[in-house]
């Protein structure tokens, strides 16, 4: 069991000067005496891209801790501009802020932030060099997240390790369980506004949380599994996500995303397109055979992309990410990014998994090189590919299952 819980945090100086100094107002419940020092961190997130980028803005040490309520004011300066990729300056980044005892992390609490000009004409037409000293900060205090990690409170790990520490995503073999929540659905207030949330301080990561399949899980990626295929499209690999997505229904964890599925000629048997279809049963057409004269410039070898009809499903199915646990893509191909809104969503889905703010499941060809997008994905910290041949799916189904299991947190 826990000995420490936040019960409140108040966002201090809310919206600020991107300059000016970060203020949180924490609140803890020690529930027995800790004789040594609590380690606090502040962390602002500089890219979602890597982790090169993260600053620690400053670190404090609280101790020896009496039993009872402690409150305290975390203020620390803003982010070194300079260590900043220009490119992430302006819009949604994460500030966190991580609890340690004795080297090992068990709570960690990050809000979303926006930073933008605070001049309208900039925020139309933004500079090419970042202003910092013209933008606001202002931090989502209404939605922050925790994430709580299970330690030995009572003795130092035997191998010096630090349970519940950074790690590269939930695939790592022995890696402590975790249970990301919305602090502010614990039901609790405290007054004064949308900048003061309580926070859910009842259990560790052993116990049910308000919300198990949370799809955020901010900082280090919770997961990337990558599914690599031949050309062939007999593979398997469509027959993997599907019976994966039938395991993850029967745990009660919520996915979004979709498949696709050739269509064939009665008569035949002769392939005449795919459809697309959501993993709640809706269909569209992604590609038909091509007429003869078809002037449709959105074609894959002889097959013409229906570019209106798979926007229409597609778009709308990647949405549901925000409330589900996990999104599943089969299959990031050619087909599909004719498609420019499809690119455009799956750019914002490559920076939230590289943020750590999406786990997510796709297949992608092996034939690739070139593709930015999927060269994007691969490099993501924590990625786990599988080549999926047909030698291979029955092995590969169940790697594959495993490991969506473990990034998932279902048993």
């Amino acid at each position: 069991m826990a000995k420490v819980h936040i019960t409140n945090v108040v966002v201090l100086d809310n919206p600020s000067s991107f300059l000016n100094p970060f203020q949180f107002e924490l609140t803890f419940e020690c529930i027995e005496e800790l004789k040594e020092d609590l380690e606090w961190k502040m962390i602002y997130v500089g890219s979602a891209e890597s982790e090169a980028f993260d600053q620690v803005l400053d670190t404090i040490y609280v101790g020896p801790v009496p039993e009872g309520r402690h409150i305290f004011v975390f203020q620390a300066d803003p982010p070194n501009v300079s260590r900043i990729p220009e490119q992430d300056a302006v819009g949604v980044t994460v500030v966190l802020l991580t609890c340690s005892y004795r080297g090992q992390e068990f709570v960690r609490v990050g809000y979303f932030i926006n930073n933008e000009y605070a001049d309208p004409e900039l925020r139309e037409n933004p500079p090419l060099k970042p202003l910092f000293h013209k933008m606001t900060r202002n931090i989502l205090a209404s939605k922050p997240r925790v994430t709580r990690f299970k330690i030995n409170w009572d003795d130092a790990p035997a191998n010096g390790g630090v349970p519940g520490g950074s790690s590269n995503g939930l695939l790592m073999d022995g890696e402590e369980e975790v249970q990301p929540d919305e602090m502010g659905d614990s039901g609790h207030t405290n007054g004064g506004g949308d900048d003061q949330q309580m926070v859910d301080g009842g259990s560790d990561s052993g116990s049910q949380q308000q919300h198990p399949h949370h799809p955020h899980h901010l900082h280090h990626p919770p997961g990337m599994l990558g599914a690599v295929h031949d050309d062939d499209n007999s593979v398997g690999k469509t027959t993997i996500m599907r019976k994966v997505s039938d395991e993850l229904a029967k745990r009660n964890v919520p996915i979004a995303g979709f498949y696709t599925e050739e269509v064939r000629d009665p008569p035949t048997g002769d392939r005449t397109g795919f459809d697309v279809v959501t993993f709640g049963g809706q269909r569209a057409p992604l590609a038909r055979i091509a007429s003869t004269g078809t002037k449709n410039p959105a074609t894959v070898g002889r097959y013409s992309v229906c570019i209106e009809q798979f926007e229409r499903l597609a778009l709308p199915a990647l949405d549901e990410r925000q409330t589900k646990a996990v999104l599943l893509l089969d299959e990031i191909g050619r087909m599909e990014l004719k498609s420019r809104a499809f690119v455009e969503r799956m750019n914002a889905i490559v920076k939230e998994v590289g943020s750590g703010r999406q786990r997510f499941v796709a297949t992608v060809p092996l034939k690739s090189a070139g593709i930015e997008l999927i060269e994007r994905l691969k490099r993501i910290n924590g990625c786990q590919i599988f080549h999926v041949k047909p030698t291979n799916r029955e092995e590969m189904y169940g790697e594959v299952r495993d490991a969506v299991f473990r990034m998932v947190g279902s048993k």
